[in-house]
């Protein structure tokens, strides 16, 4: 008979890493023995990564690159905003978007101008 993990006992357990690849290779309708010999791992190793709860970093990672997803990131997803990270977030597309909503207001206002003119003639 099998313990119950200690990582479900936790308040916040984690995110059962298993389901979210046996989900995204339904999805995908990825074949498990082409991963496994992209993976170089044996069909049952596998089988058992998809059972299990948790992983190994360093095995997801691999799992991420053989799929060309984020694994970590649909994790991520999953943790409070509130929470901090190290990642830079990129505020240039905000900039842009706030430029060219200016510059779309400016437009509007000179099409209104020239339709003004025409309406005078």
């Amino acid at each position: 008979m099998r313990t119950r993990k200690k990582y479900n006992e936790q308040p916040n357990p984690a995110p059962n890493t298993g389901e979210f690849l046996v989900t995204h290779i339904k999805k995908k309708r990825i074949s498990k023995a082409a991963l496994s010999r992209h993976l170089k791992r044996n069909n049952k190793t596998l089988v058992t990564y998809l059972r299990n709860q948790t992983m190994q970093t360093a095995v997801l990672w691999e799992i991420c690159h053989a799929l060309k997803h984020n694994f970590f990131a649909d994790m991520a997803a999953q943790l409070p905003d509130t929470f901090s990270s190290n990642v830079i977030k990129d505020n240039s597309s905000n900039e842009r978007i706030t430029m060219l909503e200016h510059e779309n207001e400016l437009l509007k206002a000179k099409i209104e101008a020239l339709q003004q003119v025409f309406k005078r003639e």
